[in-house]
C-alpha cells in the first residue's frame, strides 16, 4: 500500500518508506523544498519498484547542485530577474524559478517533461509563498530570461538553451558537468562558481560539486 505523505500537500508518491518533507537548502537557506530525506529503505527493492524508478527517476525529489548554485546566484543578483518574464527550463523541484520569483520576477514558468516535477514545482512554490506557472513544453519569447541548471549535458537540454540564445534571448546557465560552454559559445561568459552537493547527498563524485554559472545578455547595458 502507498504511504500517506506527512505534509498537507498531495505530492507524487515514490516508494513505501521514502519520506518527502520540507528541507532547507544549505547553500540557499532562504528556500525550503519538499525533498527526499537522507535515509533510504534498507530492504532490497522489488523488481517492479526498481523498474519504475529506472523508467521515471524522481529527479524532483532532489535539489541538485546546479539548481542550488543557480538559485544562489539569482538571489544575490536580483536585478537580473526583477520585473522580467522568466522560464525555468528543466525545472525539477523548481528551485531556480522559485528563486526568481522571490527576487522579483514579473512571472515565472517552470518547464519540465515530468508531470510529477510540475506538481512538485507548484507545491514548492506554495511552500515558499510565491507563484509560478508550469508547462511540459518550452516556447519562450526572445525577451524571456531562460534559466537552466544541469541540462546542457543532454542533447535536448543543450539545444533548448542554444536555440534561445541564438534567437536573441538572455540566458543564465548553471553546469556541474560541462566546463567548456564559454569556449563553445563565446556569448556565454563565466560569471561565478560554487562548491555545493546535491541534497539529499547521492554520494556522487566530488567533481560534480563544482558548479559554474554562465550568463549571456544581448543588451550590453545588463551586467
Amino acid at each position: 500500500m502507498r504511504s500517506k505523505q506527512p505534509d498537507p500537500y498531495t505530492l507524487p508518491f515514490i516508494l513505501d518508506g521514502v519520506r518527502i518533507e520540507p528541507r532547507i537548502l544549505p547553500l540557499v537557506p532562504e528556500i525550503s523544498l519538499f525533498l527526499m530525506q537522507d535515509e533510504y529503505p534498507d530492504e532490497r527493492l522489488q523488481q517492479v519498484d526498481y523498474q519504475r524508478l529506472m523508467e521515471a527517476p524522481p529527479y524532483w525529489a532532489f535539489c541538485w547542485g546546479g539548481g542550488q548554485a543557480l538559485a544562489r546566484w539569482i538571489l544575490d543578483h536580483p536585478d537580473l530577474v526583477r520585473g522580467r518574464s522568466v522560464v525555468d527550463f528543466g525545472a525539477g523541484s523548481g528551485v531556480a524559478g522559485i528563486a526568481a520569483a522571490k527576487a522579483g520576477a514579473d512571472q515565472v514558468l517552470c518547464v519540465d517533461i515530468d508531470g510529477d516535477a510540475l506538481v512538485a514545482c507548484n507545491r514548492n512554490a506554495q511552500l515558499n509563498e510565491v507563484s509560478v506557472q508550469t508547462a511540459r513544453v518550452m516556447a519562450p519569447a526572445p525577451g524571456d530570461l531562460l534559466l537552466a541548471a544541469d541540462v546542457c549535458y543532454e542533447d535536448k537540454g543543450f539545444s533548448g538553451v542554444v536555440n534561445h540564445l541564438l534567437a536573441g534571448g538572455d540566458v543564465i546557465v548553471a553546469e556541474s558537468r560541462l566546463r567548456d560552454l564559454s569556449e563553445r559559445f563565446p556569448q556565454l561568459r563565466l560569471a561565478s562558481h560554487y562548491q555545493v552537493r546535491t541534497l539529499p547527498d547521492l554520494d556522487e563524485s566530488e567533481n560534480y560539486d563544482l558548479v559554474h554559472i554562465f550568463c549571456a545578455y544581448q543588451d550590453p547595458k545588463k551586467p
